[in-house]
This record gives structure tokens, sequence and C-alpha cells, in this order.
């Protein structure tokens, strides 16, 4: 039996009965389908991967070439997986018999062609608005405002594509062969705006805060998307749809399902009964086992993380031109914690060492700076760090060259056993202290007492 059961009075559902709406419309389909709705989610979240971690790399870079290109070739999948969640939803909304991998092999064969050139132009607008929005927000971050037009004409250009890309997709499901080319499908978007404006725009919204969930709590939102993120508002968007797409194509719902034969039953032994009341229960919420496995799996996964993190005591940076070797800041991060105190009272000092380099981490350095992450940033060239950020005289005024340190002033420092490492070139058993010996340190925030203990006689 359905796990919804309940709320309809008795077990499954008389074909004569009329054809719910709503919520109930919705827990019938959920009490019934959630397996395969939590099945095709797992595949569209495979699917819709690659373009999410390439458009992300490529907004985390500000990279808008390589945004523009995960966007292209990770939205070919992702369409894939788009149209098999639209198309699963849609059986559902007509009461489809046929078998579940059935009815998704035969759509898949016949409509993967304009799955994903539809795909790859949803998902590259998405993540060319994405790369923009960032890009604003950066700006903002440095004090530059765009402008109150310019936010507004890219909020409208999201909306658009929410209510064209929902639209489009859902006729993709509904249209049968023949009827499914591009332009066909975009004069569909077009009816359906205009013959239910309420519906359309509804349905889109849905897909909209869908979305927007998905991205702005990224990578966050990856077991909401595992559990939730793709069947839950694609399936109220079709539902909301369905009375369009059903006008429109001419679809047909099925009789929800005929009710047990009374005279079958009789003749079934004990044990048969049950074996086939736990087959049937099995058929209908395997999917509810597997998303209830998923949740616990999540859960210990969370726990076992913080369990595991270990807050740091204190932030400090390290810019230079070239990277760090490994062995040089692991032991300037030994001497830095044996100054420190345990401010957390987490039974150990922990001090963070954000090494940066110029070339290669310039909106590592831009997120420190903002959140104020680092105080003792330690330079080896601060007149260029004062050229590419502008944070020691935003910080520190107009004369901040008089108000940086050099390490040779800091004996806790400049007298540390440092160690050596290997160098680049080959060259074993290179003191580390000649690293730094040229160094210049700025404070730019509270340092949480550490520049004290390291400057205290």
């Amino acid at each position: 039996m359905s796990w919804l059961d309940a709320l309809y009075g008795g077990r499954g559902a008389d074909p004569n009965e009329p054809e719910k709406k709503g919520i109930r419309r919705f827990l019938q389909m959920l009490g019934r389908d959630f397996g395969q709705l939590i099945a095709t989610n797992f595949l569209v979240c495979a699917l819709i991967l690659p373009a999410a971690l390439g458009i992300a790399l490529g907004i985390l870079l500000l990279n808008f070439p390589l945004t523009l290109l995960a966007g292209i070739l990770g939205g070919m999948l992702a369409g894939i997986g788009l149209l098999l969640m639209a198309d699963c939803a849609l059986r559902s909304l007509c009461n489809d018999p046929s078998p579940w991998l059935a009815r998704m092999g035969r759509t898949l064969s016949s409509k993967w062609k304009k799955a994903l050139p539809l795909g790859a132009i949803l998902i590259t607008l998405l993540g060319g608005l994405c790369f923009v929005w960032a890009f604003l927000l950066d700006m903002m971050e440095a004090g530059q405002y765009p402008g109150s037009p310019v936010l507004v004409f890219l909020g409208f250009d999201m909306v658009v594509l929410a209510v064209v890309g929902s639209l489009t997709m859902a006729a993709l499901a509904a249209a049968p062969a023949g009827e499914d080319s591009l332009g066909s499908l975009l004069r569909t978007a077009g009816h359906s705006f205009l013959f239910a404006p309420g519906r359309s725009l509804g349905g889109s919204a849905v897909i909209f805060a869908g979305v927007a969930v998905l991205i702005f709590f990224f990578p966050l939102s990856t077991f909401w998307a595992m559990l939730f993120g793709f069947w839950l508002p694609v399936l109220v968007a079709m539902q909301i749809f369905f009375p369009v797409l059903r006008e429109i194509y001419g679809l047909e719902v099925e009789a929800f399902g005929p009710v047990a034969d009374a005279e079958e039953e009789q003749t079934l032994t004990e044990k048969q009964k049950k074996s086939r009341a736990r087959a049937n229960w099995w058929y209908y919420n395997w999917g509810v086992v597997v998303a209830a496995l998923v949740m616990v799996a999540a859960v210990i996964y969370v726990v076992h993380g913080l369990n595991q993190t270990v807050e740091p005591d204190y932030n400090v940076a390290v810019v230079a031109a070239d990277p760090l070797p490994d062995d040089a800041a692991l032991q300037l991060q030994q001497v830095l914690q044996d100054y420190g105190i345990d401010r957390n009272m987490d039974g150990s000092v922990v001090v963070h060492l954000n090494v940066y380099t110029w070339s290669d981490d310039s909106a590592g350095i831009s997120a420190d700076l903002s959140n104020g992450d680092s105080c003792i940033w330690i330079l080896t060239d601060p007149e260029e760090f004062e050229e590419a950020s502008g944070a020691l005289s935003e910080k520190l005024g107009a004369d901040w060259a008089g108000q940086l340190y050099s390490w040779t002033d800091v004996p806790a420092l400049a007298d540390a056993d440092l160690g050596s490492y290997d160098a680049a070139d080959g060259s074993a058993g290179q003191p580390v202290q000649t690293l730094f010996a040229n160094c210049k340190i700025a404070l730019l925030g509270p340092s949480d007492g550490l520049w004290a203990l390291l400057t205290t006689p």
C-alpha cells in the first residue's frame, strides 16, 4: 500500500472517483511515485553536476570563458537530466501505467537530440547571468555600486530566463514526436504564457525559487539537491503547467488504479497475503527507504565533520611572488603556534596560515581582506601588495609604509629556528629564514593578542 493511503481512507483508489486537485492531487502522486521521483532526482544530480562544478569554478576564478564553456558542455548533460525530470513528473500527472524505466528509455531515445541544445542554451545563459551577478557583488564589496537600473535589468533577465526555460522544457516533455523542434517549443511557450499567464508565472516562480536555493547555498545545498532539489520544484511546477499542456497537446489522464479484487484476496493463504503485502509495500516505498538512508548518511557526515573540524585560534596571511614551500609554511606555523594561546578553549593552539601568491590567488586575497579573516599579513613586496589591493592605504592611511614592521625587528620570528627546505632548483638545505628576511609585516585588523605575544620581550 502507498505510504499516504491513510489520507484517502482505505486501500488503493477507486478508478471512478473524481480527479483530485491541488494539494490532494500532489500528495496522491507523491504517495504513489515517490520512489521514481527520488530515483530520477539522483540521476538528474549526476547529470547536472559537471555543469554546476564547471560554472562554479569559472565564477570563483572570475573566468568568463571558462564559465561559458562549462555551460555549453555541461549544459548538454543537464538538458538530458531536466528532460527526464520533467517527463517523470508528466508521467505521474498522466497516471501513466507503463514501467518507469521503459518510459524513461523511450523519452530519452526520441528526444535527446532536442534536449542537448536546449540544455546547453539554458545552462549557459544561467551561468552567464550568475557570473555577472558575482562580478557585480565583487564590485559592490570594493565600494563600486553599479546602479539600480543595471540590477533591475539583470533581475528581469533572470525572470525571463526562468519563464522561457521552464515553459520550453515542459513543452519538450509533453510534445509528441514531430512537434518538438526548438521553434515549435518556443511557440508553445509563448502560447502558454498568453493563454494562462498566471499559471506560467506561478510555475516558473517555483522553478526560479528552487534554482535560487541551490545556487545561493552551493555547495551546502548538495544534500538538499540529492533528496529534494529537482523533483520537488519540477513536480509542483508541472502540476501548475499541466492544464495548459493538456489543452495544447491533448494529453490523456489514465484512471488512478483499480481497487484490489476481493475474490482474489479470498483465495490467497495468509502467507501469500503477507508476501504480497511486503512486495506491494516495497514497490511503493523503496524510494522512501533510499531517501531515509541518504538522509541518515548526510546527518552522520555533517555531525562527523563538525566534530572533526578544528577552529583556528588565529589567522595569519603570507603573500609572496612565488609559492611558499610546504616545509617552510609548516615550520612558520609551528613557531606561531608556540607563542599563541588556546583562545577558543578546544584543547589545542591552532594558527591557520593563509599562503597566497600574486599570480594565482588574487581572488583569495580579496576574499580574505573583505572578510577580515587574517589580521597579521607577512608581505614579501608591500608596494606590489598595495598596488594590487589598495588594502594598506585603506587600513593604515596614506602613511602606511611607516606603519609596517620589518621581519628582522621581531626577534620571535627573526631568531626562530625555522629549519631548512629543498628549493625548486634542486638545492637542498636552504634556510627558511632567507625567505622571510626582507619581509614586512602589516597589522590589518585586531590580531587577537598574537602580535603582542610575538613582540613581548
